[in-house]
């Protein structure tokens, strides 16, 4: 598997699998519920490849406030791999090929479901406004088969919160010059009469990834 990120389209209602839509120039990644075309995220690569790319980023990662349905305010970061217990161990959880998806958080996130068919390696809940670097660090935290829920660290809650309003009042202030920049309206509520979001011409990556195994043996701990 090469290395891609972009925007996750293909999925047909899964958290995994489909295909990358990479924008043009990489910035803050906005996920918006009401846009099937932004509600999700994805890195594809080799664990270290994915863990580098995230440190190297400091971009914010945005969820556009909404109260449709089940979603809420915060994210979700999940990781899979369809590599085996086995070969984790002998070649090392770094050397292993892996998605990271970052999506907007549903109502049942927070909770362990043992009857899931979704086995991620990896998930964490974290607050819209958390940076890339940010993310990298919550995964070296994370315990395999744990669901471990950053939104109520106050210091990286506070630290997302202040980002997101400053944010949204430079856009409030010039609204016209951010959203030509690829801004999506107001982080804190829906931007009114934008009709919707616009999707910006993509290059679309030619190779998808792979079927995930449901592999649910126990797994190794996190590389520093």
């Amino acid at each position: 598997m090469s290395f891609h990120y972009g925007y996750l389209q293909g999925t047909f209602g899964l958290p995994y699998g489909g295909y990358c839509v990479k924008p043009p120039q990489l910035g803050d990644i906005t996920l918006s519920a009401e846009n099937e075309h932004l509600r999700m995220f994805c890195v594809l690569g080799r664990f270290s490849q994915v863990a580098e790319w995230l440190e190297d980023n400091n971009f914010m990662v945005l969820n556009q406030c909404t109260d449709s349905g089940t979603f809420t305010h915060d994210l979700v970061v999940e990781v899979y791999s369809r590599a085996s217990f086995l070969e984790r161990l002998l070649v090392g959880q770094d050397e292993i090929e892996v998605q990271l998806v970052i999506r907007i958080s549903r109502t049942w996130d927070g909770r362990k479901d043992e009857n899931s068919q979704f086995k991620p390696m990896l998930k964490a809940l974290v607050p819209s406004g958390i940076t890339l670097p940010e993310i990298r660090d919550v995964l070296r935290r994370v315990e395999p088969g744990v669901v471990l829920d950053t939104t109520r660290d106050k210091d990286l809650f506070n630290a997302a919160l202040s980002r997101v309003t400053t944010r949204c009042s430079a856009m409030s202030s010039n609204p016209d010059e951010h959203f030509d920049q690829g801004g999506h309206g107001c982080l804190l509520s829906p931007s009114p009469g934008r009709g919707g979001l616009r999707l910006p011409a993509y290059e679309v990556s030619a190779e998808l990834p792979p079927e995930y195994s449901s592999d649910t043996s126990p797994h190794g701990d996190m590389p520093g």
